[in-house]
């Protein structure tokens, strides 16, 4: 048996000899996990003892996440735009730079269909849903079952409207529904990116992250189809590398899109780039 203060103490020792840059926060978060206590609960109860058996499976979870583990995956949620999201080895784990997108999304003052292309946790389109309500009909696409489950049961338990349709991009969407606005946070490393390998890259699903040689197969895609879906004048967003938005605009305009503009995030960045259908 171990305290709390002195159980945390030695996770933070592993983590931060792991070079976790949050190893103090994970530390905690993954207990208070495991106990069912609050952060200020486990200072209020540092001198409790744990028993041997939660002791272990601590220093288990605390192993995993010094190898790189998400602390997300973890814990089986991540906070973004102030819901809590089930996430899994199926799922991206929804990163606040996203947010930019969804505040993008939300300028553009749309009503009537919307959709989320590669929605993973559902994040994207549940934020929207949860500021526009009744003003969207929310559609959210993704090619992997897996994902399309964990949206699914976050929409459910968020008791938010979401039609999940299985589809790799438009394949399998209506084209006799017109969308007044068409998002995505789609994959768009380049596949032999040395980021791949740092943080927590190599846990996630590649499939969510990668595209192509320079990264830009899926927003191609997107880009070019997304016009026989759209309504006449309605807006097309999607999120992209820091490095990618001269190319994305590029993009945009060869096929056709007016008004085509780039989004940087809150680190002042290229973020996110939009246009609308002629």
């Amino acid at each position: 048996m171990q305290s709390i203060a002195l159980a945390l103490k030695g996770a933070r020792e592993t983590l931060s000899a792991a070079s976790i840059e949050s190893a103090s926060l994970d530390a905690s978060l993954i207990l208070s996990y495991l106990t069912h206590y609050t952060k200020v609960q486990l200072i209020t109860h540092d001198d409790e003892l744990l028993d041997d058996a939660l002791l272990a499976r601590y220093n288990a979870l605390i192993d995993k996440r010094a190898k790189g583990y998400p602390v997300s995956y973890i814990l089986g949620y991540k906070e973004f735009w102030g819901l809590k999201l089930k996430v899994n080895e199926h799922t991206l784990i929804p990163r606040p730079d996203t947010e930019t997108l969804v505040q993008a999304a939300l300028d553009c003052k749309v009503t009537g269909n919307v959709l989320d292309m590669g929605t993973g946790s559902g994040a994207i389109i549940l934020a929207l849903k949860s500021e526009l309500k009744d003003n969207i009909k929310a559609y959210a696409c993704d090619f992997s079952e897996g994902a399309i489950d964990v949206a699914k049961e976050n929409a459910q338990s968020l008791k938010l409207d979401v039609e999940f349709i299985k589809s790799n991009w438009f394949s399998s969407i209506d084209k006799s529904i017109k969308f007044s606005m068409i998002i995505s946070n789609p994959p768009y490393i380049e596949v032999n990116d040395a980021h791949l390998n740092a943080s927590s890259l190599p846990f996630e699903p590649i499939t969510a992250l990668t595209s192509g040689p320079d990264g830009l197969n899926d927003i191609r895609i997107i880009v070019s189809k997304a016009k026989d879906y759209l309504l006449n004048g309605a807006p097309l967003l999607l999120e992209h590398g820091y490095l990618q938005g001269q190319r994305v605009q590029e993009i945009f305009k060869k096929e056709g899109y007016d008004r085509v503009v780039t989004i940087k995030d809150l680190e002042g960045r290229d973020r996110v780039t939009l246009g609308y259908k002629a």
